[in-house]
């Protein structure tokens, strides 16, 4: 079970990563809800979040 809860932590840090990623890379993608400025912003909050998450299960698990 605590694989299972590890495994998703990390899928979901790679998730955060990858939407970030995309934004950055397609400013275009919300252009009816935002604008192509805070598309960007967003992106590279997502990307931080992401990484967060990731050192957070790692550091968890590495301690545990």
């Amino acid at each position: 079970m605590k694989n299972l809860f590890l495994g998703f932590k990390i899928t979901m840090a790679v998730v955060y990563t990858a939407i970030g990623i995309y934004l950055i890379t397609h400013p275009q993608a919300l252009t009816g809800m935002l604008s192509k400025d805070m598309t960007l912003i967003i992106g590279v909050v997502l990307i931080l979040f992401g990484a967060f998450r990731g050192y957070r299960a790692w550091f968890i698990e590495r301690n545990m």
